[in-house]
């Protein structure tokens, strides 16, 4: 992996916002998006006409026929039960006006059954148009994307939790009834159907010809039986043009050292340190800021605890004379229930993943490594007004500037 796809949320744009910058190790490409549910760049197609009843409705004069004949015998039978000669007499008029009435009816339903096809008809074409015109979009920035990195193979992706849901769909145990794993297009059942030689109309209908313009498949987007909520649509593009696999990878050493590091940029970062959970290399990122600590407290999960990490702690003694202050609890919820933090400032370098930890029991001054980046954590810490640095993958991700001309790697 050399290149991290970021996408973040930024309002007012008209298309997405790809900023290429090069940060020596890895390509970083910055995508700004202004979607959200139901709505793309500004965009937004309004609620489908509601027409119960309408479907069926239909030109027919036999159905007045058969009301008016059902309703005569009706009467018929109750001038017979006991109303006499007056009620048989009044039936003629009585059948007229019924049918009169009948007539005014239909003239009505038929009429609201035309006003609703017009709209059902608009609001289709609608959909229809935006449809293409997010499918159009989306292949642009495949293609912009895939000319910058490269190696698409290389490349990982990042959304900002307001994006993920909204671009790639729900997560596992989100879905609910619709399965949002198919390899074949990523659309619920009544929307996919498979076509000839096992692959689905999905693919067939966003495979973009020699002219350069696709359009989905006939039937796929339109109809009552094939129409799905616009927020499902996108999820099933942006799969189509963006086989890219999410980034999960923050507790690997390189990154940890990015963040890390993060802590001894500042002017006069914190000397006291508190460690929650731990990450491979982990070890080797702390030798290498020892300079910089005048305490250490490390809490750990007890299940997490080993002979490897038991030697470290002695060797870290003897080679650099500063004690391991080391508390083991039983097991990460445990860990994440802790309010471990001093009267001092300290960096909390947090592996927990947990963003509704005790934010406020650490003092102003403070600096907070979230390995994990935990974006609901960076809300909270912020929302409590206290003078807390915050810094993460993502953070970092997101201000990086640029730092040469020719954002590919040599």
């Amino acid at each position: 992996m050399d290149t991290i796809l970021y996408f973040y949320r930024k309002r007012g744009l008209e298309r997405p916002q790809t900023e290429p910058v090069g940060l020596k190790a890895y390509l970083l490409i910055r995508i700004g998006m202004d979607v959200d549910e139901g709505q793309w760049f500004g965009r937004r197609l309004g609620p489908r006409p509601r027409g119960e009843g309408m479907e069926g409705l239909a030109d027919m004069p036999e159905w007045a026929d058969e009301v008016a004949g059902n309703q005569k015998d009706s009467k018929r039978a109750e001038a017979v039960g006991g109303h006499g000669l007056v009620s048989a007499l009044c039936r003629p008029w009585r059948a007229v006006r019924q049918k009169r009435d009948l007539r005014k009816r239909q003239r009505e339903l038929r009429a609201r059954r035309l006003a609703w096809e017009g709209e059902e008809a608009r609001w289709l074409a609608a959909r229809e148009g935006l449809i293409d015109e997010m499918a159009a979009m989306v292949r642009g920035l495949a293609r912009e994307v895939a000319e910058l990195a490269q190696d698409m193979d290389g490349c990982r992706c990042v959304y900002e939790d307001s994006l993920r849901k909204v671009l790639t769909g729900p997560r596992d145990g989100q879905a609910r009834d619709r399965d949002w794993e198919r390899p074949e297009g990523l659309l619920p059942e009544k929307g996919l159907q498979a076509g000839r030689g096992g692959e689905s109309r999905l693919s067939e209908g966003l495979q973009t010809g020699r002219e350069g313009k696709s359009h989905p498949p006939e039937g796929l987007w339109t109809g009552r039986e094939g129409d799905t909520r616009m927020q499902e649509i996108l999820p099933a593009l942006w799969h189509k043009a963006f086989p890219v696999e999410e980034f999960h990878g923050y507790t690997q050493q390189f990154w940890v050292e990015q963040v890390f590091s993060q802590a001894a940029g500042l002017a006069a970062p914190p000397s006291r340190f508190v460690i929650l959970g731990t990450a491979p290399g982990l070890p080797e990122v702390i030798e290498s800021h020892v300079r910089h600590m005048k305490s250490l407290c490390w809490f750990l999960p007890s299940m997490e605890w080993n002979e490897e990490l038991s030697a470290f702690v002695e060797d870290f003694y003897t080679e650099y004379g500063l004690a391991i202050e080391l508390q083991l609890v039983d097991d990460m919820a445990a860990l994440k229930r802790l309010r471990p933090f001093s009267r001092e400032s300290v960096n909390i370098v947090d592996f927990t993943g947990e963003a509704y930890m005790a934010v406020s029991a650490a003092p102003e001054g403070s600096v907070w490594l979230d390995m994990l980046s935990v974006e609901e954590k960076r809300h909270r810490i912020m929302a409590k007004g206290k003078k807390i640095t915050y810094f993460s993958m993502k953070e970092i991700w997101k201000n990086a500037q640029k730092r040469c001309n020719c954002p590919l790697l040599p």
